[in-house]
């Protein structure tokens, strides 16, 4: 049997980015929260930019629940745009509507990853979350739950990887054509 949350590379690295504040393996709060994502109890799940939320029902309660991780501004995508559109592999992947392995070490010229690497402290890097149960754990089960479900969902559309981190997710072919030509323009000799 497949494991339904982090079908693919980047939704197992969100998920497993919440041992970067204090959960490893064993621990019952994985299993409580796969537990609750099994049974459907996470309601309202949205992404947005710097934000997970979502409403965690379980014996106790409804919790609502929300994982927050730094946005990128403007002129950081742009290098990391400039940076995407000279990967061949990059521009590839991204064509093909996926999140190609490389991108974190391409966007990495720049400072910049898209998921948190475990051991990694830079300021752009740190989860935080919040949750009202009687858990004081910077990671409840009510948060794992919520990380398991949101990571399905970034299975399915990759682009909420880049929504989350304030990245561009519209017309990413234009986007990455723009800043090629850009960056070959910028290289012409005066």
């Amino acid at each position: 049997m497949s494991d339904p949350y982090g079908r693919t590379w980047w939704g197992r690295k969100w998920w497993r980015a919440l041992e970067t504040i204090g959960l490893n393996y064993p621990d019952q709060r994985i299993v409580k929260g796969r537990t609750l994502a099994g049974h459907a109890a996470v309601a309202g799940l949205e992404i947005a930019p710097g934000s997970v939320t979502g409403r965690v029902t379980d014996a106790n309660g409804v919790f609502p629940a929300e994982i927050r991780i730094p946005v990128y501004n403007a002129s950081a995508w742009a290098a990391g745009m400039t940076a995407l559109s000279l990967s061949p592999s990059c521009v590839a992947g991204l064509l093909a509507g996926r999140l190609p392995k490389r991108i974190d070490d391409v966007l990495a010229d720049t400072g910049m990853r898209l998921l948190p690497k475990k051991f990694v402290a830079e300021e752009h890097n740190r989860i935080t979350t919040d949750c009202p149960c009687a858990d004081n754990r910077e990671v409840c089960a009510h948060i794992m739950a919520l990380a398991l479900v949101s990571a399905a969902k970034m299975d399915d559309d990759p682009w909420l990887v880049l929504l989350l981190r304030g990245g561009p997710t519209r017309d990413l072919a234009g986007r990455l054509r723009a800043a090629r030509l850009a960056s070959m323009e910028a290289a012409q000799p005066v």
